[in-house]
């Protein structure tokens, strides 16, 4: 038998059933309509931070809209390589990128070649020839003789030596202003100058007519500059390059 107690019990339990369902339902809604206006302020900020991106790159590297006529795709594609060669050419070369008109040509590094050969000499009839003359060793010009040899090492070692602690100079390339430089490094390391002035320049030595390789390629490059990716400046026009970016500087 149902007592008015037991009923009131029973409604008051089916009573907060369904508040706490409604209590429910309407924090379930709140959070979702909080989870949306999370999402678009996400969207907005997202937005934002791309259109600040696209402020910051440069103005050749920033989207540019689809070109429409021929001779906007041809100027596009032409952009495209021209940038992808300088950036191969970085790559390649990270020191030592000059204009054409930097590289010295074939007969002011020919004269240069002479007065080494002059000093070389000198340095053979100073040095060796007394001493072989002291030592009673026979002076001969066979090719592999003590003395023919002596002549070799003495020849290799002057241009190793003074082209690694004068970093690119000998004394035929100070009176004539020139320097060796390397693409790929700052400054001639051994391995460098080994290459170059020990085995590319035994190779010229004995094979000299491979030293007009210098008129056909790009920046006067040698034998042993290809082998070693080096070349040779003109001090004086680098100087005077620098000098002009120094004034024109100035006067602005």
């Amino acid at each position: 038998m149902n007592t008015p107690e037991s009923n009131e019990k029973g409604n008051t339990k089916e009573l907060n059933i369904d508040e706490l369902k409604k209590a429910l339902a309407k924090e379930e809604a709140e959070n979702m309509r909080k989870r949306r206006l999370q999402k678009l302020d996400e969207r907005q900020e997202n937005k934002v931070n791309e259109e600040k991106e696209q402020e910051r790159k440069p103005a050749s590297k920033k989207i540019q809209s689809t070109p429409r006529t021929p001779e906007e795709l041809r100027r596009a594609r032409r952009l495209y390589w021209q940038e992808k060669q300088e950036q191969e050419q970085a790559e390649k070369t990270p020191y030592h990128r000059y204009p054409q008109f930097f590289y010295a040509g074939f007969w002011i590094r020919f004269f240069a070649y002479l007065t080494d050969l002059i000093v070389i000499n000198s340095l053979t009839r100073l040095i060796l020839t007394p001493f072989f003359l002291l030592m009673h060793l026979p002076i001969t010009t066979e090719l592999f003789s003590a003395f023919s040899l002596s002549k070799l090492a003495l020849y290799l070692m002057y241009f190793i030596l003074l082209t690694k602690f004068t970093n690119g100079q000998t004394i035929g390339k100070m009176i004539f202003g020139l320097r060796v430089v390397c693409f790929k490094e700052e400054k001639l390391s051994w391995l460098t100058v080994l290459i170059r002035e020990g085995f590319g320049r035994y190779i010229l030595k004995t094979i000299s007519i491979l030293y007009l390789v210098i008129l056909f390629t790009e920046r006067n490059q040698q034998i042993a500059d290809i082998l070693s990716d080096t070349t040779v400046i003109s001090e004086k026009v680098l100087a005077a390059s620098k000098w002009n970016q120094l004034s024109t500087a100035f006067t602005e």
